[in-house]
């Protein structure tokens, strides 16, 4: 009220909107930041995820789309991208997007995970083995060593089970199909992953 000409406090008051699922609110603080300085990338990125909130990945995209315009080195912001891309099954831009976020920041491992569960959904197995590897080489996350065990276990169900164990382990979330697809795994993963995890080693591993 004192000073409704800051884009940034309208910005801190959409993060608090945001913080109490207030989400129609937080949009329209963000229009007003826009309407007061429309280059900053922040707004935008904002806008995404309150979209993104609300399946409304069509309006997420553009959203982010602009905001890459004016901060065209945010890697999180082009990863971001690249995860709309795979959830509208666009598996090839998604990977290029990956590529672009990778080529910003080398050790980004989401980034390099990701890619393998768009390749695996192109059939391209051995790609996607190398690229889980190469994220568990950054860092051993539950996300890639499941990943990588289910690109494996048709050839090394030694591996794979060892693999899965490990991930369980670190993540327990991931025994959960639905918790899986909130994380963009395709249904070509998903598939490989349900068969692995009925397996007899498994199972004490899968009921803990």
């Amino acid at each position: 009220k004192i000073n409704a000409k800051d884009e940034k406090l309208w910005l801190i008051l959409s993060e608090a909107q945001v913080a109490n699922s207030l989400y129609k609110n937080a949009l329209k603080s963000l229009d007003k930041a826009q309407e007061i300085n429309p280059n900053i990338s922040e707004i935008y990125f904002a806008k995404s995820n309150i979209y993104l909130k609300n399946s409304q990945q069509t309006k997420a995209r553009l959203a982010l789309e602009k905001g890459i315009k004016i901060e065209p080195n945010n890697y999180k912001a082009i990863f971001q991208l690249g995860n709309i891309f795979l959830m509208e099954k666009n598996y090839l831009k998604a990977i290029k997007l990956f590529d672009e976020s990778i080529k910003i920041k080398s050790d980004f491992w989401q980034a390099i995970n990701n890619q393998g569960l768009a390749y695996f959904e192109t059939n391209n197995k051995n790609l996607a083995i190398k690229l889980f590897q190469n994220a568990i080489s950054i860092q051993e996350n539950a996300e890639p060593l499941l990943g990588l065990a289910s690109c494996v276990r048709i050839n090394d169900t030694k591996l794979a089970i060892q693999l899965a164990k490990k991930a369980l382990a670190k993540d327990p979330k991931y025994v959960n199909y639905d918790y899986r697809k909130e994380q963009l795994w395709g249904e070509k993963l998903q598939a490989s992953t349900e068969i692995l995890l009925q397996n007899e080693q498994l199972k004490q591993a899968v009921i803990m």
